[in-house]
């Protein structure tokens, strides 16, 4: 049952898709059905991760269920107890989706049943989503420009009250041809984030390989990048670059790389099963940490990269079980004990204040 909150921190404007996942013949490896998906689903899940379940009430989306949508998928999701809201239509099929996977993570998409995208309009019928603290947009350059001019027209508050923005590229629009219509979008944007490669190829060049290299790439983005958050934190692009783990540029100046959570040189233990969703995942999470610390750029990193680490830990979604209010266990470890794992490994001194949303 969805509960309704009208101080919603997150609000993803992602899809929900069920997923089928398929491999080569010759891999040996079992094809997965019926595999909760889509970036919105995705973004819910990093939100819902630092959130823990005294704010999960908090987090915004919506899932559109047609006919054929199992009744298994929406028990997980209600166990989260998120603000979600279910749209029913029992006239269209849920919409899925086929994976196939083959090497270097490789991967070949298509719809199966007819995708139904969430747009501004689709929030006016539920103020909680409407007036958001921020939302986390997944669209092209063009589509950008058109969500932020109508989020501006149907929120009164929206000067006065900014709401965060999060945008993340979709992959297949990132090219020299959209570069342009993608510059002139950041000066209304509070964080740019797409993986290394997208953000290569929107350049015409191959992703860079090393340390050096990624920030430079970063760089070329920061000129435009001249919104103040609602914070007075600055704006920044955030560079997701797998097992590298994130960098953070912020249009102050200032660029920090934060270790990805399964670091297979510090992390003794790497658990990587899929990295389906974790960029997603890592988004949701950042954006909400960078809600609740209030526009400290760390604490949203080092959030992004635990959530993203939980993603990507197995096919589809993570074991959830909730102890209490402040405590839930995602694959059987908690918020804490991964930050304090996270901490650990990559010897982090962090200061006091940055601890208090990790308690």
């Amino acid at each position: 049952m969805t509960k309704i909150h009208d101080d919603i921190i997150f609000t993803s404007m992602g899809m929900f898709i069920i997923d089928e996942i398929h491999f080569p013949k010759n891999s040996g490896k079992l094809s997965y059905y019926n595999v909760i998906g889509g970036g919105g689903t995705y973004g819910a899940l990093g939100s819902r991760i630092i959130t823990k379940s005294k704010n999960s009430s908090k987090i915004g989306w919506i899932v559109d269920k047609g006919s054929d949508f199992p009744v298994e998928i929406e028990d997980y999701i209600n166990k989260w107890d998120t603000g979600v809201i279910w749209r029913n239509n029992f006239e269209r099929l849920t919409t899925r989706g086929w994976n196939m996977y083959g090497d270097r993570d490789f991967r070949e998409f298509k719809y199966l049943a007819p995708k139904l995208r969430i747009d501004v309009d689709d929030l006016l019928n539920y103020n909680q989503l409407l007036n958001s603290q921020s939302f986390h947009l997944i669209c092209s350059p063009q589509r950008c420009h058109e969500i932020l001019k109508s989020l501006k027209i149907a929120r009164k508050d929206f000067k006065e009250n900014p709401p965060v923005i999060v945008w993340e590229p979709v992959p297949d629009v990132c090219v020299p041809e959209n570069l342009q219509s993608c510059l002139e979008n950041l000066r209304n944007v509070d964080v740019l984030t797409p993986n290394a490669e997208e953000a290569a190829r929107f350049f015409g060049i191959e992703e860079p390989s090393n340390f050096k290299e990624l920030e430079e790439l970063a760089l070329k983005f920061q000129p435009y990048l001249t919104k103040n958050s609602k914070f007075n934190t600055n704006s920044a692009i955030v560079l997701r670059c797998g097992p590298l783990g994130s960098y953070t540029l912020t249009s102050s100046g200032m660029g920090k790389w934060f270790p990805a959570y399964h670091d297979h040189i510090n992390n003794p233990n790497p658990k990587v099963i899929d990295p389906t969703g974790g960029g997603n995942t890592f988004i949701g999470s950042f954006t909400t940490g960078f809600v609740l610390s209030k526009g400290n750029w760390e604490v949203a990193s080092i959030c992004g990269n635990l959530g993203a680490g939980i993603a990507i830990e197995q096919i589809g979604m993570p074991i959830f079980e909730k102890i209490d209010d402040d405590m839930d266990l995602w694959n059987g470890l908690s918020l804490r004990e991964r930050f304090k794992n996270y901490k650990n490994w990559n010897n982090l001194e962090i200061k006091n204040e940055i601890l208090e949303i990790f308690k």
